[in-house]
């Protein structure tokens, strides 16, 4: 028969790999939690991401399109009610200055379009000519 020292010191040796164990357990716990909380949150990223490449990119796109044009009419145009311009020319002047500011040129459709929509005073498009600005003298 054993002695009584060894028994003890034998579940005591069991009771600590026992709470090793517990002790490991509870750490795979934590790891799995920790890279579910990744695998989770690296889904929300990408699907922030996709919202951005798909919504919202597009929106700061148009925007800085619209800023282009409105910087250019603020400051390359006079509102000058007998004043005409060519589209071509317009567009020239547009993309002339796109050019000197270091801002994207966007296409002549586009840039006509949101031109004919801008207002105080409203340009008018009339057999291939803007009616209502000129070019600021030097501007361009």
């Amino acid at each position: 028969m054993e002695s009584p020292d060894k028994i003890s010191t034998t579940e005591q040796k069991i009771k600590g790999l026992e709470q090793e164990l517990n002790d490991l357990r509870q750490g795979l716990t934590l790891i799995s939690d920790y890279y579910r909380d990744l695998e989770r949150i690296s889904r929300q990223q990408d699907a922030v991401e996709a919202v951005d490449e798909i919504v919202a990119k597009p929106l700061v796109d148009d925007d800085l399109e619209f800023e282009s044009i409105w910087r250019f009419h603020e400051d390359v145009l006079v509102p000058d009610p007998s004043s005409r311009i060519t589209v071509a020319a317009m567009y020239e002047a547009f993309v002339r200055y796109c050019q000197k500011n270091g801002r994207d040129v966007m296409e002549e459709e586009s840039f006509s379009f949101v031109f004919a929509h801008i207002e105080n005073p409203a340009p008018v498009l009339d057999r291939g000519e803007w009616t209502g600005y000129r070019l600021r003298s030097g501007s361009c």
